[in-house]
């Protein structure tokens, strides 16, 4: 092991360097150890008032001028139990303030009714949300699913979808673009699954809609999609009626 791993546990570079040199030295000098360690004598005492801070350094006054010397290696472990003390008590504090800031950060989730999400990431980052507010029996609506403009890569993105949908073990009736029949791998899911209903439209729109249980998710699958968010029930109820008279224009 390299003594540069005493970073790992909350030293700085310049601590290891000093207590690594005062281990070398025994008790020195502020000039001595600037010169061994490599840190700037103008910097040293601030170092050293660190490490003594931390029990790793002690001083003594000798003939007007003061000397270090490095605390025992195994002060370090009394180092890291005050550490783990520290942490502790920490936790109680975060444990104790826990209900107060879930329910300020509960009141703010629900006072955002419109999110914007970029990107292939940002896509996966709200469907994921999305479906994990889903369990068996509830039912998920699209309309306009398309091929997009990024055929490929939607085909990969939907695949793990559906990976997602199929554990959920809820319930899918998507109306896909007429066009969609050229790619059957991307629809062949929904057909050979008993809970999931699909039928056909004929459009071109590359805009898909997603209707879950609190929330609408408008899609523009461009090669860098765009999704939008809106949580409001009034507008999932609304959305829910158009879909429901497009689904009897559609085709099986």
């Amino acid at each position: 092991m390299d003594v540069r791993d005493l970073r790992k546990i909350g030293l700085t570079q310049g601590e290891v360097k000093v207590y690594d040199s005062l281990l070398e030295l025994g008790e020195t000098t502020r000039t001595n150890l600037a010169k061994k360690s490599g840190i700037s004598p103008s910097k040293i005492y601030d170092v050293i008032n660190r490490l003594t801070e931390k029990g790793l350094v002690s001083s003594v006054r000798k003939n007007g001028s003061l000397h270090f010397s490095a605390a025992s290696p195994e002060r370090l472990c009394t180092f890291l139990e005050q550490k783990e003390q520290d942490i502790r008590k920490e936790r109680e504090i975060i444990d104790s303030l826990m209900p107060a800031l879930l329910s300020k950060y509960q009141k703010t989730d629900e006072e955002v009714d419109v999110e914007v999400f970029y990107g292939w990431e940002g896509l996966k980052t709200v469907f994921i949300s999305l479906e994990n507010s889903m369990g068996k029996g509830d039912e998920s609506l699209v309309f306009g699913a398309s091929i997009g403009k990024h055929p490929e890569q939607a085909d990969i993105f939907f695949s793990k979808h559906q990976q997602r949908v199929n554990t959920r073990g809820y319930k899918v009736r998507i109306i896909f673009n007429e066009d969609m029949r050229s790619r059957k791998d991307r629809y062949s899911y929904y057909v050979n699954h008993s809970l999931h209903k699909i039928r056909f439209l004929h459009q071109e729109t590359f805009t898909e809609l997603y209707i879950y249980k609190d929330s609408v998710l408008f899609l523009m699958l461009m090669k860098k999609p765009i999704a939008i968010r809106v949580k409001n029930d009034e507008a999932v109820d609304s959305m829910k009626k158009f879909f429901e008279t497009i689904w009897k224009q559609a085709k099986n």
